[in-house]
């Protein structure tokens, strides 16, 4: 079974990670689509909640070379030619064409509750707005985080646990259901629409602030 990977072609965590499950769950044929990142990341929150890079990691072509996967450097993601209905994980990705998503299974792994929280900093906004924490694989489809859902994963919050720690098993749960969803993407699915919900953007400053304490009281 041939599986895409959509990603960027800089050094990239969830692409390595992915990447690595992928081998160690014995996935050989994987090709790699990397497309420019046209933007830098301008705002620094308080909390990060996503891992960092390591020092001195190889490039995503290297790694691909290391692991015997194949790699291509693309433009457009209608340069993209694979058979109808391949599953494609996005590990990092813009806007896709909508004739594209039609054509591919495209599975998304949101570090949030579909359709509860959705958009960006989710883990951040379901704890300000006490929502369930976990995790949802679905299908990539007309609306931002929604469509059908794979497979939804309630990550608890610990008595003694910190917001990092959390943030932590959130994204493994992240990387592990993405590779998950190769198999259970053949299950009947259930559409989850994003009607009445919030898209939410990065948080700000003046509400991040709030974020420990407010973890600390779901704590209790």
């Amino acid at each position: 079974m041939l599986i895409g990977v959509l990603t960027y072609n800089i050094p990239h965590r969830k692409t390595y990670d992915t990447l690595c499950l992928l081998k160690a769950r014995g996935y050989k044929d994987v090709i790699v689509f990397a497309t420019p990142l046209h933007y830098k990341k301008q705002f620094k929150p308080l909390y990060e909640h996503r891992p960092q890079l390591i020092n001195q990691i190889s490039s995503i072509k290297d790694f691909c070379n290391n692991l015997d996967y194949k790699y291509e450097l693309i433009d457009n993601f209608l340069d993209i030619d694979l058979k109808e209905n391949t599953k494609i994980l996005v590990c990092g990705a813009g806007i896709l064409p909508d004739n594209f998503i039609k054509k591919y299974k495209v599975i998304n792994s949101h570090p949030g509750y579909i359709p509860e929280v959705r958009g960006l900093d989710s883990l951040k906004w379901a704890i300000i707005l006490e929502k369930k924490i976990g995790v949802t694989t679905h299908l990539i489809g007309d609306e931002v985080d929604a469509g059908y859902i794979i497979e939804q994963k309630e990550v608890p919050i610990y008595e003694n646990d910190t917001f990092h720690a959390l943030s932590q098993r959130v994204y493994e749960t992240e990387i592990c259901m993405l590779v998950d969803a190769i198999e259970k993407s053949d299950r009947n699915l259930i559409y989850k629409n994003g009607k009445n919900t919030e898209v939410h953007t990065r948080m700000s400053k003046e509400i991040e602030k709030d974020l420990l304490k407010k973890f600390e009281e779901l704590k209790i």
